[in-house]
């Protein structure tokens, strides 16, 4: 759940816990202040005489009405705190723009991945929050370059992605291929697809990428080891024999 305005629950950046959030806001600062003032008050009022205690209640009342009224004023309208009910950590928005912190809670790029990959991979993530948009057009760059990684050319990833379905690429995998290459397409060319304000789909092709990559690289890389480690060489040879290669 990436943070979103106004929402009660998501992903707080500093402790990555999904948790509720506080928010402050010009609508309701006034009753913050006039709550912090009465709960100071309430603490307070035993300890003092019983003629004083009419002169506390009018204060109260005067400023539940017309200082909470005008506290209003003095916070920025556009300008709102969201506070971790997990961590206490905050996130500043401003224009309903989250400012601070703007890091994501995303997973880290496949390890099989090569390096140029990661780096596209890593710097999605860094615009995601300012531009869905653009971290989606270089996540689709960072698949022509998987594509490449895997022995295709790497220039049309249509192509690319028909090649290996005619070499007995699983459904599954072709879907995730398809689905970033079309919303990817959608992001660098006019589409049906309106990424102005759509975080939420642009961060789930960082997931789907990363399943392309442990399908079509580290799946394939783990079962090499394994045969090589397990299967001896003399048996390699007749497997080899029997299948003609």
């Amino acid at each position: 759940m990436i943070p979103k305005y106004g929402s009660k629950k998501f992903q707080c950046p500093h402790c990555n816990t999904v948790a509720s959030q506080e928010w402050f806001t010009a609508n309701n600062a006034g009753d913050t202040a006039t709550g912090i003032i009465q709960h100071l008050y309430l603490n307070y009022r035993p300890s003092i005489d019983d003629w004083s205690q009419q002169h506390i209640i009018s204060f109260l009342k005067e400023i539940n009405g017309n200082f909470k009224n005008s506290f209003y004023n003095f916070v920025p309208k556009n300008f709102s705190v969201a506070t971790c009910s997990s961590c206490d950590g905050f996130t500043l928005w401003v224009n309903k723009e989250i400012v601070f912190p703007k890091k994501t809670t995303l997973p880290p790029p496949n390890d099989d991945l090569n390096e140029d990959i990661k780096s596209l991979y890593l710097e999605a993530s860094s615009i995601l929050i300012d531009s869905p948009k653009g971290a989606t057009a270089l996540l689709r760059l960072a698949l022509q370059k998987l594509l490449e990684q895997v022995g295709k050319s790497g220039k049309n990833i249509n192509n690319d992605i028909k090649s290996l379905v005619a070499e007995g690429l699983s459904p599954k995998i072709q879907q995730a291929l398809d689905l970033l290459r079309v919303i990817g397409n959608n992001a660098v060319h006019p589409g049906q697809i309106n990424f102005d304000d759509n975080t939420e789909i642009a961060q789930k092709l960082f997931g789907i990428l990363n399943f392309i990559a442990e399908e079509l690289i580290t799946k394939p890389k783990e079962l090499e080891a394994l045969y090589a480690d397990l299967i001896p060489a003399e048996t390699q040879g007749h497997i080899k024999q029997r299948d003609g290669t």
